[in-house]
């Protein structure tokens, strides 16, 4: 099954995002966390609305 790039992309951003959160939380720095808990979101919106799309296209 080939993944499509957008979906790549939401996934890469769902990880850069968890690591901002996570040591934005252990140095105590909420402006960090705060935007890491923003690209999560952001990363798992590309990510389902790609994966949405891409299943949509194979099915009709």
């Amino acid at each position: 099954m080939r993944i499509p790039g957008a979906a790549r992309a939401g996934i890469g951003l769902l990880i850069i995002g968890a690591f901002a959160v996570g040591i934005g939380s252990y140095y105590d720095r909420g402006a960090i966390a705060l935007y890491g808990l923003a690209m999560v979101a952001g990363g798992f919106v590309l990510y389902m609305a790609s994966s949405i799309i891409a299943k949509r296209r194979l099915q009709g």
